[in-house]
């Protein structure tokens, strides 16, 4: 049953309770109610809307001492990489760069997995991506171009990587001639 259930048959039923108290109360007349213990108790300061609050927190407690309802944490994020092998190709369409190839399943990091890359083009022109050998595919947000004449970085968003235990390796061009991949990495962060 579904915490939320629980709290509507609680809520319900203290509410049906409190109704047959009331009914009592009026059927005796009211001749010496202001010494009955339980009209006392019901006439204090607490509003019913109070009383209901109570239970509440109460029965939140009993719930979470149970293990119904998980108390909340904060999301703790954890940052790894993977280092992958660069390299060079001399290609003006997309080429694989030879010596990149490796295997990647984002299931082995967790559940909630956010998966990018980075690393630098030596030759500060060209486009680099990482190509999805299983399923022969592009990986969406994994391309990369520039432009700069001079050793720059790069740093993906996050890539779309497909489930299972995938094959990979990375492709580049560059109509000026070679281009240059040196240092890349993957970023995995979980939550």
């Amino acid at each position: 049953m579904s915490s939320k259930t629980v709290l509507g048959v609680l809520l319900v039923s203290v509410l049906m309770l409190s109704g047959w108290e009331v009914y009592r109360l009026v059927e005796r007349g009211g001749s010496g109610l202001e010494e009955d213990p339980e009209v006392l108790a019901a006439t204090t300061t607490r509003t019913l809307e109070e009383r209901v609050a109570s239970l509440e927190s109460r029965v939140l407690v009993l719930e979470r001492n149970v293990g119904l309802v998980k108390p909340k944490t904060a999301a703790t994020k954890k940052e790894q990489y993977v280092q992958l092998s660069g390299g060079s190709v001399t290609a003006s369409e997309w080429a694989k760069i030879d010596g990149t190839e490796f295997s990647f399943d984002a299931l082995l990091y967790g559940g909630s997995v956010e998966v990018s890359w980075q690393g630098w083009v030596d030759n500060g022109y060209g486009s680099v991506r990482i190509y999805d050998d299983t399923n022969h595919r592009a990986v969406d947000g994994s391309e990369i171009s520039v432009n700069s004449g001079v050793k720059s970085s790069f740093y993906s968003k996050s890539m779309s990587i497909w489930r299972g235990q995938n094959q990979y390796f990375i492709q580049g061009k560059n109509p000026l001639g070679v281009i240059t991949v040196s240092q890349p990495r993957l970023r995995i962060v979980t939550r």
